[in-house]
């Protein structure tokens, strides 16, 4: 464990004492620093910069350079900053490669801000240390990262994001959420998991409860493809929604993504969903976002990288032609995320 846990505790205290004191002093977390409202426009949700995914212990990602990788993504961040948004919210965890260091110099080069996470993916990914780790282990750790800063910087992390696996919750995973949930408490930080069936979104949302953290809190990442791919999955959709869950539909306009969904990823079927949800009334619970990017070490010269651009170059267009409000865009590009992940 880091030495700097100590600390991480003790600001615990003096964040506590903070939020006492100003009930509206909400921010974002990001490698600009603390950031009101007021400076934040739209928001760029769920991307990746750096990712070395597909490996259960990745090992590439120690050698990368910064600057190798901003000659790849800078550009594309560069571009996406012109288009209007104004933070970049990168939720990598633990276990895929995660280098905070190289997402702070890419933010900083490009001037377009990045909010970073603390958290866990799943299975053999997990470092070593969870296995045996207590509880209070793991949420400490997490503290440290959320009120000291992400991994070897002294970036804060925005919200704490995490994995669940297919066919229910692991017991390192059910470990690592009671952790969550405590950090969560003591912070005020929103929980996100990547979660791919209903069942195991509704255990977790059910899990959180029983551990005295408010669903309210708790960001379903890539809701859609249970949508998609469930018999009834839109059901799961709205039962995870009439709990208070913010649902993120964060893989529009990506082909990566197409490729788990028989290659039909067009922007209708998100439409749709959204105006289902919208209809049952929780258009305040909806994120959007495109998961795209990414350099990945692993596969410097093979991995096809997306462009960030997809929501306001694509998506947007189609959705304002479909019907959607100004008003809704605005909750779906700045008020939702931002009242997803400020703290």
């Amino acid at each position: 464990m880091r030495t700097r846990r100590i600390i991480g505790v003790l600001l615990v205290l003096m964040a506590v004492l903070a939020a006492c004191g100003d009930d509206d002093a909400s921010v974002f977390y990001t490698t600009a620093g603390p950031l009101g409202e007021d400076e934040v426009g739209n928001i760029l949700a769920h991307q990746h910069m750096f990712v070395e995914f597909g490996v259960e212990q990745p090992v590439a990602y120690v050698d990368a350079t910064p600057e190798e990788v901003y000659e790849v993504i800078g550009p594309m961040v560069e571009e996406v900053k012109g288009l209007g948004y104004s933070v970049f919210v990168d939720p990598t965890m633990e276990g895929v490669g995660r280098r905070p260091d190289i997402v702070e110099y890419v933010a900083d080069t490009s001037g377009l801000p990045a909010m970073m996470v603390t958290g866990f993916y799943w299975g053999n990914t997990m470092p070593a240390w969870i296995n045996d780790a207590t509880v209070e282990e793991i949420r400490d750790w997490m503290l440290e990262e959320l009120n000291v800063g992400v991994g070897d910087t002294d970036v804060k992390a925005g919200f704490i994001k995490l994995a669940h696996s297919w066919d229910g919750i692991t017991d390192n995973e059910m470990k690592i959420l009671e952790a969550a949930c405590y950090a969560s408490q003591e912070t005020g930080a929103s929980i996100a998991s990547h979660i791919l069936s209903s069942s195991t979104a509704l255990a977790v949302i059910d899990k959180l409860e029983e551990f005295g953290c408010d669903p309210g809190r708790f960001i379903w990442v890539h809701a859609p493809y249970t949508a998609f791919t469930e018999e009834n999955g839109v059901a799961g959709l709205l039962a995870a929604a009439e709990q208070g869950a913010y649902l993120s539909c964060d893989f529009i306009g990506s082909n990566f993504w197409a490729g788990w969904l028989d290659g039909h990823n067009e922007n209708s079927r998100h439409i749709e969903l959204i105006q289902t949800l919208v209809d049952a009334g929780y258009e305040d619970q909806i994120i959007i976002g495109s998961d795209t990017g990414w350099y990945d070490p692993g596969f410097p010269e093979g991995f096809v990288v997306e462009p960030y651009d997809q929501i306001m170059n694509s998506f947007l267009p189609d959705a304002r032609a479909a019907g959607f409000s100004e008003e809704l865009i605005q909750k779906l590009m700045h008020d939702n995320p931002w009242a997803a992940y400020s703290r």
